[in-house]
């Protein structure tokens, strides 16, 4: 499975055991050097100078060389299988598919971090754990943080900032798409705020297509906006208006993706009605944790 993986320029394959690496030149040798094959060993061994990035579950983030830092981020189920399976995948190559997709979306001048290096750990047979790491970016806020961030400002100023992030967001995804990529969880957090730029991140399961559809298109910004949705439900400020103002920042003078869209959008109240009920079944699991 991993033969079959192209490496990126400046990239290189490593095997120690039943542990595959795929690191960035700049960083090998010191990754390798402080053992990052038994990343649970590597991270207790920075204990003491780790911090945590909000995420699904909280991605440590630790010191390297050169006054950076680098997010360890380790695969895990999400929903309904993390009670069953927890970190464990069957077959396949995760990380190191995100990391080549990355570098690929990077390559095409869109806006995201910068990933240097992936872990995939055989265990017994077919099952597997996985880790990529990227580089921190600093002062960076997720969309739910970003707009906590701006609430103390004045109304004008939020507003203003609030409608600029829009834009730029319904820009990048337009550019995005346009590219043939398609984002398998599109969703608020995935969003990065960096001072007056907007990134896209987290590309597990996402694809590049020779022709990216409208119906992918579409299917995508339906995901982004059930996450709206969800995050509306825990104070998230977006309105209507804001939603217009980013579908016309997207669409530009495409407005076959318009009406394609608003055609979608009457049939996806019964879809989302059931989302609701799954969000609260989530909302009460988690709460019993």
């Amino acid at each position: 499975m991993l033969k079959n993986i192209p490496i990126p320029p400046s990239f290189s394959q490593i095997k120690k055991g039943k542990v595959s690496l795929l690191l960035k030149e700049e960083y090998k040798g010191f990754l390798l050097r402080q053992g990052i094959e038994e990343v649970k060993t590597f991270l207790t061994k920075h204990l003491q100078e780790t911090r945590h990035l909000e995420g699904r579950t909280p991605h440590p983030s630790v010191p390297i060389e050169g006054g950076k830092r680098m997010v360890v981020r380790q695969y895990s189920h999400g929903g309904l299988l993390k009670a069953f399976t927890k970190n464990l995948y069957l077959s396949g190559a995760r990380s190191f598919r995100e990391l080549v997709l990355t570098e690929e979306i990077r390559s095409c001048g869109i806006p995201t971090v910068q990933p240097i290096g992936a872990v995939h750990h055989a265990l017994f047979p077919p099952f597997y754990r996985a880790y990529l790491f990227t580089l921190e970016i600093p002062n960076a806020f997720n969309l739910t943080q970003y707009f906590r961030h701006i609430a103390s400002l004045s109304t004008r100023e939020r507003i203003n900032l609030k409608r600029e992030f829009i834009r730029k967001a319904g820009l990048l995804l337009r550019e995005f798409h346009r590219a043939g990529f398609y984002h398998a969880d599109l969703q608020v957090k995935n969003l990065l705020v960096v001072e007056d730029r907007v990134l896209l991140i987290d590309f597990d399961r996402s694809c590049r297509k020779a022709n990216l559809t409208p119906r992918d298109r579409i299917r995508n910004l339906l995901r982004l906006n059930r996450s709206v949705e969800k995050w509306k439900r825990s104070g998230l400020p977006v309105t209507r208006t804001d939603r217009w103002r980013f579908l016309t920042a997207y669409a530009g003078e495409n407005e076959e993706i318009v009406k394609e869209l608003k055609k979608a959008l009457r049939n996806y109240s019964i879809g989302l009605f059931l989302h609701r009920i799954g969000w609260k079944i989530e909302k009460k699991v988690r709460s019993s944790e």
